[in-house]
């Protein structure tokens, strides 16, 4: 038993010496599967998330508006990537960039009609489902942009 216990503190202190070497010894300020030291300080409280609600596709009328990471039998993209074209999306509207060549005309018919939203959640309180608060930026309708 002696063994074991004298193998977990000697690894433990080499385990914490390569974490401060790295920490000043190291560009990034960090060796990586030993620590990130500025992990939760730059974790920010807030999140945003921003969602496509499609209407329209084409001459098409949904019953009720949709995701359109939903819609996979129509663009034929995973949710993962289709969610990654969403968040580009968001951003170029957000930064006020050229979003009328984004992806998500190549997804969608210049016919469609879509609403752009962003969900915005406060991670420091303990009920943040309760923080919850969506807003409506965009809506993409008769091949026109119309900000809220």
């Amino acid at each position: 038993m002696k063994f074991h216990k004298n193998f977990l503190i000697y690894w433990s202190i080499i385990y914490l010496l390569i974490a401060f070497v790295g920490r000043f010894a190291s560009s990034k300020k960090e060796i990586f599967p030993f620590f990130r030291w500025s992990l939760y300080s730059k974790t920010p409280n807030t999140l945003h998330h921003a969602y496509i609600l499609v209407e329209k596709i084409g001459d098409s009328t949904l019953t009720k508006p949709t995701d359109i990471r939903d819609l996979y039998d129509h663009h034929h993209i995973n949710s993962v990537n289709m969610n990654v074209i969403v968040q580009n999306f968001y951003q170029d509207v957000k930064n006020k960039g050229d979003y009328s060549e984004s992806n998500i005309f190549k997804t969608l018919s210049e016919d469609s009609t879509f609403v752009l939203y962003e969900t915005t959640v406060d991670l420091s309180v303990e009920a943040y489902k309760s923080s919850m608060i969506s807003n409506e930026i965009l809506t993409f309708k008769n091949s026109n942009f119309y900000f809220e």
